[in-house]
C-alpha cells in the first residue's frame, strides 16, 4: 500500500481521484488511491507529481514527541537485563500503510511487557495511538521483530511479530486497520526466541514465503549457579552433565560443546524457513530432512545450524532472479549464506566466494555501493571508532591463529565488513579501505541515497546499555567470580558498574569512489543513545525517505529527511498474491548516474522492515530517465520518459517477457586457464610462531616464501619449472615436455631436504641458486645460498657466514666481463626486527661468488631487480625496501652508487614488497613498478601523519623489542596500535605502570614511554600504495596503480604483453594471512592483471575477462616471477588462450600452494615478448623474493 500525506486538493479532484481509484480496483489494476496525488496514467504504470520543497538541506531533522504524537519508550532496567541478557538485543519498528489510507502507520516493539504501539499517520507529521482498536497490541510478552507484509495476498497489509519465548504471531488485516489474530491457522505458533523476519517468495510460486532467525530466551551458561561437568575421552574434553543432569538428556542435546581451551560453548536456537501455500498458511522446512538445504559440495545437512540468529535478509546475490539469504548470526556461530536455485532450494555459498564475515554480525543490508551493477552488503560489527574504546573493549572470541597452510576456512574478524561483489558469484571485503570499518557497538545497516546524488550512503543505528566489553570491568567480574558463585545481586552490583555506552548514530557519505567519510553531525544523525531496530519510510509525501528508531529508555527516534534534491519514487503493484512486488529489481537509466538499481525488500532490516517503496536520484529536473523492473518471475516492465520529482507505480499485470536473455555468447573469453592439475604440487611448510621471539611484531616473516623460477635444467631447450620449499621439504624441479606437460624429477640433486626455507630461486649456466632464509633458527652457520649442480647431481651452500636471512637474489652482468654476478638481498636479522640489514654484490670469477660490495645497512629488503634505467647499457640495481623507500643503485663501471634521492624516489617510504621494470609508457626508458601493502588494512598512513615502529633492546634480552605507532585525530597525537595486555605481556613494565586498560587508552605514546622513547630508533612508512614511477630521464614521477591493486597487499609483479596488443601489461600476486593475533589477515585479492593503453595507464582486468578466478583468495604471501600464491593446496597455472601477437610463444601463470604457501611465475617464452628484448640491459625479475631465469639480450 502506498504511503503519502494528504495535499490541499479541492473537493472536485479528490472525488476524481477517488473514482479513479474505484475504476483501477474494479479492472484489477492498481492498489487503493493514496491521498493527495493527481495521478496520471501510462502504459503499465501511473505517476503524480511529488510536491517537493524548494528549499532544503541534506539531512535530516528528530522531530520530538510533543510534535508526532509518538511518545513511545522501549524501557530494560538493570536488574531484568542483569537476569536475562539476551533481552539487550532489543526490539524493532515495523512501517506500513495499516489502514489503507495513502498514509505510512508505524509500529513499535517493547520488551517490558507493555503493549507494543500501533501509530496511525494523520498526515502533517502528527500520529495517533490506535493499538487498541487495531487489536496488536501483544502485551504480556518481550516483543523483539516485527514486519508488515500482505501474507494472504488480498493486498492489504498483515502484521507479523516476533517475541522473546513467544515465536512469530500473526495478525491478518480487514483492510481497514482491524487485525485478527491467526498464529494457530497461520502454522508457525512456538515458543522460539524470534528475531528479525524476511519475506520473499523463495519458491517461485507467487506468494511471500518466511524466514524467521532465532536466538535463544535466555542463556544457560550464563545463569547464575551454573556447572558443568567435563570429561576427558581419547583425550578431547567431552561436556558429560549439565547442572547434574546428563549433557544427553533432551534439553541439553546439542547444545553445548567444548570449544579452544575448554569454553564451554552454548548454540543458539534453529532458524526457520516457512514456505506459505498462498492464503497466508505456513509450512516449515527441514534443515536436515530433506534437500531444500545443501552444504558447500551439495551434501545434505547432517544437523540443523543451531545459531545465535540475530538479523536476516533476502536479496539476488548473483542475478538470477531469486531471493538468497543472507543471516547475521553473533557471537562464535558462522553467518550463513544460503544461494538459492530459484526453485526454494538452497545450497550454502562456495567457500571462497567469501573470505570473511564479521564476528558478532548484528545487521545486513544491500546495495550497488560502486555503481557497476552487481550487488555489494554490509553487515555490521561492535568495534569502535576512538582509540580509547577500541584500547578498552576487549572482544570475546579471543585471538585465533590460522594453522599453515589453511586458506578455504572464513574467519570472523571484530569489525564491519563491506562485501563488493565481481560479478562472478565472489566477493572482496573492502570495508578498511572505505573507511568503514567500525561504527560502534551496531545494530541496524542501512543503505539510503541522503544526499541523492546517486550512491547510496550509510545510517547506522547503534549503542548498548552499558559497555560490556570494557576490559577493566570484566577482569574485575572474573576476579569476583573467582573461587565464589556471586548472587545476581552481587553481579548487578558490578552490572552498575559498567559503562553507560550511549553512542552517536553514524552517517557515512558515499563519495563514490568506493570510500566513504563520516556525516553523522553534519546531517543532523549523530544524536547518542541507545538504539536497536530502524526502518525507512516515505512519512510525509514528498518522495524521500525519513527514518523511524527503536530506542533502549529513550523516545522513539523519527527524522524528517530534509533534502530538496530531485528525485524519482517508484512503488510496485505486484499480482497477488505478491501484491508489494517484493523480490524484484528496479533499475532507473539517466538519473544522477548513468545507472541505478534497488531491490524490493520486505522485512530484512534488524527486528524490522521498510514501507516497500524506493527512491532514486534523479540528478536534475531536466534528465529524461527510464525506469526498468524485472520481477520475480523474470517479466520485465519498462517505463520511458521518467520525469523528476515524480512517483510512478508500476504494474506487474502488464509486465512483457524478458526479451533479452543472457546467454553464454555474450560472457568474455578468459585470456587464462587453469591447469593446475598438471602440477599436482603441494609446498612444504612448517609451523613456526615468530611471536615468541618478538611477540609485538605485525605480522609473521616466517612465511615469506616461496620461490619460483623457469631455466632449461635438463638442457632439451625448454624452460623447466623450479619451485622453493619452506624448511623440512624438497626443492621441487618439473620437467617441461614441450606439450604442456611436466614431470617432477626425483633423485639427486633435489632430493635431499632443506633445513631452511628457500626464498628466491634462480637459474644460471653454472646450476640452480635457491636462498636460504636463517630466520627461524638465528645462526650464522651454513650459507645463505643453495646451489644445485643438475649436471653433477650435487649441491652445496654458498655465501657463507651471514648474519641476515636472505631474502631476493639477482642476476646480471655488473661489471660487463660477460659472466652473471650475484645480488644477494638481506630480508632480516633473526630477533632484529625493523632494524636494517645488509645486502651482497658479488662477482663471478669463473664460477666463483665473490664478494665485491656490501650494501651496509640498506634496509629490509624484500625485492630487486636488475634493470638499465638511464639507457647506458649497463644493469642499474632496484631495490624494494620495507620501511625504507624503493631504492635505486648506478652502475658506474661495475661500482653500485645509490641514486634514490637524486632521483626523486626517497619521499616515498613504504612497505616495499615486489618491484620490477617495464616500459609502460612506450618513450623507451624502463619505469618502475612497485609493491605496496595497499589502502585495505587497518594500517593507515600520510605523508603529514606516517605510520611508526619505535624499536630498541628495551629489556636486554638481546631481541628488538617493537612498538607500533600511528597518529590519532581525534586524541591529537601519537598512540600504540597493540592493545594493553599484549603489549604488558611483551613489556611488563607496562603493567606496573598501568593498571587499567582505560588508563593505558587514554595515554599517549610519550605519556606511555616517555624517556625509553630515547632509547629507541623509529622507522616509519608515508605511502602503502603500490605505485608506479614513470622515469622521466632525470627523476621518477609517482602514480598509484589502480584502486583494485590497492585491495590487498601485493607481492610478485609482473611485466609482459598478456593479451598480445603490444603493450606492457602487469600482474600483481596479492594477500597476506600470517598476522598477529590482534590483526585480522588480508585476503581481498586473488591476483590481478592490469592492462596497459601504452601511455603509461592501467586498468584492472576482472576475473572473468582474465581467469584468474580459482585462486580466489588462496594468494596468502605470494612469491614467484610474476604471481604467487599462499595457501592453495595445489598449485594454480594460468594458460593463455590467446597466443601474444608478436611470437608464437603461449603464456603461462602459475600460482604455486599448499598447505600455507605457494609461489607464481609468468612464463615469457620468446623475446619478442620480453619486455627488455632488444635493449642493453639485464631483465631479472627478482619481485617479491622470487624471480624467474634471467636472460641476457
Amino acid at each position: 500500500m502506498k504511503c503519502f500525506l494528504s495535499g490541499q486538493h479541492s473537493v472536485a479532484n479528490a472525488l476524481l481521484q477517488l473514482a479513479l481509484g474505484s475504476l483501477f480496483l474494479a479492472q484489477g489494476g492498481f492498489l487503493a488511491e493514496s491521498s493527495g496525488l493527481n495521478w496520471q496514467t501510462g502504459p503499465g504504470y501511473r505517476w503524480s507529481e511529488l510536491s517537493v520543497p524548494q528549499i532544503g538541506k541534506t539531512g535530516f531533522t528528530f522531530l520530538r514527541p510533543e510534535t508526532t504524537g509518538i511518545t513511545f519508550t522501549n524501557f530494560i532496567t538493570d536488574e531484568r537485563s542483569v537476569t536475562n541478557q539476551n533481552l539487550l538485543n532489543g526490539s524493532g519498528v515495523a512501517l506500513g500503510d495499516a489502514d489503507g489510507d495513502g498514509l505510512c502507520d508505524v509500529y513499535l516493539c517493547r520488551l517490558d511487557g507493555n503493549n507494543n504501539k500501533l501509530f496511525r499517520n494523520l498526515g502533517n507529521w502528527k500520529f495517533e495511538d490506535i493499538t487498541d482498536s487495531a487489536g496488536v497490541g501483544c502485551g504480556g510478552q518481550n516483543s523483539t521483530g516485527a514486519v508488515f507484509a500482505d501474507i494472504d495476498g488480498d493486498g492489504d497489509l498483515d502484521l507479523l511479530v516476533n517475541s522473546m519465548g513467544g515465536g512469530t504471531r500473526v495478525f491478518v488485516n480487514d483492510g481497514k486497520g482491524h487485525f485478527k489474530e491467526t498464529t494457530a491457522q497461520a502454522g508457525v505458533a512456538s515458543r522460539t526466541a524470534g528475531m528479525s523476519m524476511a519475506l520473499a517468495d523463495v519458491d517461485g510460486d507467487g506468494d511471500l514465503d518466511l524466514y524467521v532467525s532465532n536466538y535463544r530466551s535466555s542463556t544457560i551458561r550464563e545463569e547464575v549457579g551454573t556447572k558443568f561437568s567435563i570429561n576427558i575421552v581419547d583425550g578431547k574434553p567431552v561436556l558429560v552433565k549439565v547442572n547434574g543432569k546428563p549433557a544427553s538428556s533432551p534439553e541439553y542435546a546439542g547444545r553445548f560443546a567444548v570449544g579452544p581451551h575448554g569454553k564451554i560453548l552454548e548454540f543458539g536456537e534453529v532458524d526457520v524457513l516457512y514456505l506459505n501455500d498462498g492464503k497466508g498458511h505456513f509450512t516449515p522446512l527441514s534443515f536436515t530432512n530433506s534437500d531444500f538445504f545443501v552444504d558447500e559440495d551439495g551434501k545434505c545437512l547432517t544437523e540443523p545450524p543451531g545459531d545465535w540468529g540475530l538479523a536476516v535478509q533476502f536479496h539476488d546475490l548473483n542475478g538470477d532472479g531469486a531471493p538468497d539469504i543472507y543471516v547475521c548470526n553473533d557471537l562464535f556461530t558462522p553467518d550463513r549464506i544460503w544461494i538459492n536455485d530459484g526453485k526454494g532450494k538452497f545450497r550454502a555459498l562456495p567457500r571462497l566466494a567469501l573470505r570473511n564475515t564479521s564476528t558478532f554480525s548484528m545487521g545486513v543490508d544491500f546495495a550497488d555501493v560502486n555503481r557497476d551493477g552487481l550487488v555489494d552488503f554490509l553487515v555490521v560489527d561492535m568495534l569502535s571508532r576512538v582509540h580509547q574504546k577500541r584500547q578498552v573493549q576487549v572482544g570475546e572470541s579471543g585471538p585465533i591463529l590460522s594453522p599453515v597452510g589453511l586458506f578455504d576456512n572464513r574467519p570472523q574478524v571484530e569489525r564491519n565488513t563491506l562485501q563488493i561483489g565481481r560479478g562472478d558469484g565472489t566477493f572482496t571485503e573492502v570495508a578498511f579501505y572505505a573507511g568503514v570499518e567500525a561504527s560502534e557497538w551496531s545494530w541496524t545497516p542501512i543503505f539510503l541515497d541522503v544526499d541523492l546524488d546517486g550512491f547510496e550512503d550509510i545510517l547506522v543505528a547503534n549503542g548498548q546499555l552499558r559497555d560490556f566489553q570494557n576490559g577493566d570491568m570484566l577482569d574485575r567480574l572474573e576476579s569476583a567470580q573467582a573461587g565464589r558463585t556471586l548472587s545476581r545481586a552481587d553481579i548487578l552490583l558490578i552490572w552498575e558498574l559498567f559503562p553507560r555506552l550511549e553512542t552517536p548514530k553514524v552517517a557515512f557519505r558515499n563519495r563514490g569512489n568506493l570510500t566513504f567519510e563520516e556525516m553523522g553531525a553534519a546531517w543532523g544523525f549523530n544524536t547518542s543513545g541507545n538504539s536497536r531496530g530502524m526502518a525507512l519510510a516515505d512519512l510525509d509525501g514528498d518522495g524521500d525517505l525519513d527514518v523511524v528508531v527503536n530506542n533502549f529508555n529513550a523516545v522513539a527516534g523519527v527524522y524528517r529527511n530534509e533534502t530538496a534534491a530531485p528525485r524519482v519514487a517508484v512503488r510496485l503493484k505486484g499480482q497477488a498474491p505478491n501484491t508489494q512486488g517484493i523480490g524484484a529489481r528496479i533499475w532507473l537509466y539517466g538519473g544522477a548516474v548513468p545507472m541505478q538499481s534497488q531491490e524490493m525488500i520486505c522485512g530484512g532490516r534488524y527486528l524490522s522492515g521498510d514501507d516497500p517503496m524506493r527512491v532514486f536520484a534523479a540528478g536534475s529536473l531536466t534528465n529524461a530517465m527510464r525506469i526498468e523492473v524485472r520481477w520475480r518471475n523474470g517479466k520485465r516492465s519498462v517505463v520511458n520518459r521518467v520525469r523528476a520529482n515524480r512517483i510512478y507505480e508500476i504494474d506487474e499485470a502488464q509486465a512483457t517477457s524478458n526479451l533479452e536473455p543472457r546467454t553464454s555468447d555474450l560472457e568474455p573469453r578468459p585470456v587464462f586457464e587453469d591447469v593446475s592439475q598438471r602440477l599436482q604440487h603441494s609446498h612444504h611448510e612448517e609451523e613456526y610462531n615468530d611471536f615468541e621471539r618478538q611477540p609485538l611484531l605485525s605480522r609473521k616473516l616466517s612465511q615469506l616464501g616461496p620461490g619460483v623460477g623457469w631455466y632449461d635444467v635438463d638442457g632439451d631447450g625448454w624452460e623447466d619449472l623450479i619451485i622453493g620449499s619452506g624448511r623440512g621439504g624438497q626443492l621441487a624441479v618439473y620437467r617441461n615436455d614441450g606439450h604442456g606437460g611436466f614431470q617432477r624429477w626425483n633423485g639427486a640433486p633435489f632430493e635431499r631436504v632443506v633445513t631452511r626455507d628457500q626464498t628466491t630461486v634462480l637459474g644460471t649456466e653454472f646450476g640452480l641458486l635457491a636462498g636460504s632464509a636463517n630466520y627461524e633458527d638465528g645462526l650464522t652457520n651454513g650459507g645463505c645460498v643453495r646451489i644445485y649442480e643438475a649436471k653433477r647431481k650435487v649441491s652445496g651452500e654458498s655465501v657463507l657466514g651471514q648474519r641476515f636471512s636472505a631474502g631476493p637474489l639477482a642476476l646480471a652482468d655488473v661489471d660487463g666481463d660477460g659472466d652473471l654476478d650475484l645480488f644477494v638481498g638481506g630480508r632480516v636479522v633473526a630477533g632484529r626486527y625493523p632494524e636494517a640489514t645488509d645486502s651482497l654484490l658479488l662477482k663471478n670469477q669463473g664460477g666463483r661468488l665473490v664478494l665485491d660490495q656490501r650494501l651496509d645497512k640498506v634496509g629490509l629488503t624484500s625485492g630487486a631487480v636488475f634493470s638499465d634505467l638511464d639507457n647506458d647499457g649497463q644493469p642499474d640495481l632496484v631495490l624494494a625496501c620495507e620501511w625504507g623507500p624503493v631504492r635505486v643503485f648506478h652502475n658506474e663501471g661495475g661500482k653500485l652508487k645509490e641514486m634514490t634521492e637524486q632521483w626523486g624516489l626517497s619521499r616515498y617510504t613504504g612497505w616495499w614488497n615486489g618491484v620490477t621494470t617495464g616500459d609502460l609508457d612506450g618513450d623507451g626508458r624502463l619505469d618502475i613498478i612497485a609493491s605496496n601493502w595497499g589502502l585495505n588494512s587497518k594500517y593507515r598512513t600520510s605523508r603529514e601523519h606516517p605510520r611508526k615502529i619505535y624499536y630498541g633492546d628495551l629489556d636486554g634480552n638481546g631481541t628488538v623489542d617493537v612498538i607500533e605507532v600511528y597518529y590519532d585525530a581525534g586524541m591529537k597525537t601519537e598512540v600504540p596500535e597493540r592493545r594493553w595486555r599484549a603489549a604488558g605481556t611483551a613489556l611488563p613494565f607496562l603493567r606496573e605502570k598501568f593498571s587499567t586498560y582505560e588508563a593505558y587508552g587514554k595515554a599517549s605514546l610519550k605519556e606511555i614511554y616517555a624517556d625509553k622513547l630515547k632509547q629507541m630508533k623509529v622507522v616509519e612508512a608515508n605511502t602503502l600504495e603500490s605505485m608506479v614511477f614513470l622515469n622521466r630521464d632525470d627523476h621518477f614521477e609517482a602514480r598509484a596503480l589502480p584502486l583494485e591493486a590497492q585491495l590487498a597487499p601485493a607481492f610478485a609483479v609482473c611485466v609482459g604483453d598478456y593479451d598480445g596488443d603490444g603493450k606492457e601489461d602487469l600482474f600483481l600476486s596479492q594477500n597476506f594471512f600470517p598476522m598477529n593475533p590482534e590483526t585480522s589477515r588480508c585476503d581481498a585479492g586473488r591476483g590481478l592483471w592490469l592492462k596497459g593503453d601504452g601511455k603509461g595507464n592501467l586498468a584492472a582486468v576482472a576475473g572473468q575477462e582474465s581467469g584468474v578466478i580459482g585462486i580466489a583468495g588462496a594468494v596468502e604471501r605470494p612469491g614467484g616471477q610474476c604471481t604467487g600464491s599462499r595457501g592453495a593446496g595445489t598449485p594454480q597455472i594460468q594458460r593463455s588462450l590467446r597466443p601474444g601477437a608478436r611470437g608464437p610463444c603461449r603464456q603461462w601463470i602459475l600460482v604455486a600452494g599448499q598447505r600455507g604457501a605457494g609461489a607464481g611465475h609468468t612464463r615469457i617464452a620468446d623475446a619478442d615478448l620480453d619486455p627488455m628484448a632488444g635493449r642493453q640491459s639485464y631483465h631479472c625479475p627478482t619481485a617479491a623474493e622470487t624471480p624467474g631465469s634471467c636472460r641476457q639480450p
